[in-house]
């Protein structure tokens, strides 16, 4: 059914869509809740940073290794031969892990910003090891609504399907929820469904547009 209502309804106006209207508002976790370290650095690339977004997010080794689908070493072994990396698999393996750092300073005060009544989501293409971190997951723990992780549900984002899930989980329609990612293929496939979405790098820029829903 909630299918058949989004295919029918019109996208959002940039313009006139107001934010008041959101009832979901759906946060990435790398980016804009979670410091990242510079990945050009840590893996030694001669990449730009939107290139290296691009490779990453579309990289058949990393979509297998956020679903759950392969081991570390295999990861390691494939990222090092895909990415023409000058370091062994298990020189890369510890990089990163250590390539989240921490939560921003600024993202309970982006939690809580969110209105009452406004559901708070979490959809992140992450990883086991990555999530149970106890300075990740249990700083988060009670300040979100529902989790969607990739190497639970078996979906990653750009793809609709990660998207979906989300909607369908609520039975609203997509321009019901605010999206905040720090990748622009990310946010231009949230579009595409529908939903409000916005590229930030941080929290302080989402919590900018949050506050206007109380306005």
């Amino acid at each position: 059914m909630i299918d058949r209502l989004i295919a029918r309804a019109e996208p959002p106006d940039a313009h006139t869509h107001t934010f008041r209207d959101i009832r979901v508002v759906v946060f990435d976790l790398g980016g804009v809740l979670l410091r990242l370290g510079d990945p050009l650095t840590n893996f030694d690339l001669e990449l730009d940073e939107a290139e290296f977004q691009e490779r990453w997010l579309r990289s058949p080794a990393v979509r297998a290794f956020e679903r759950g689908a392969c081991d570390a070493e295999t990861f390691g072994r494939t990222i090092v031969r895909e990415f023409g990396l000058s370091m062994s698999w298990q020189d890369f393996l510890e990089r990163f892990d250590a390539w989240p750092e921490q939560l921003y300073p600024e993202t309970t005060l982006l939690l809580d910003a969110v209105p009452a009544g406004v559901g708070r989501v979490l959809l992140s293409n992450t990883n086991a090891a990555h999530w149970s971190r106890r300075d990740i997951a249990a700083a988060l723990t009670g300040r979100l609504d529902k989790t969607f992780l990739s190497f639970r549900t078996g979906l990653l984002k750009p793809d609709r399907e990660a998207f979906m899930q989300v909607v369908r989980a609520y039975g609203m329609l997509p321009e019901a929820f605010l999206f905040f990612d720090d990748n622009p293929l990310n946010v231009s496939a949230a579009r595409a469904t529908g939903m409000r979405a916005v590229l930030c790098k941080g929290p302080n820029e989402a919590l900018r547009v949050v506050q206007r829903m109380r306005t």
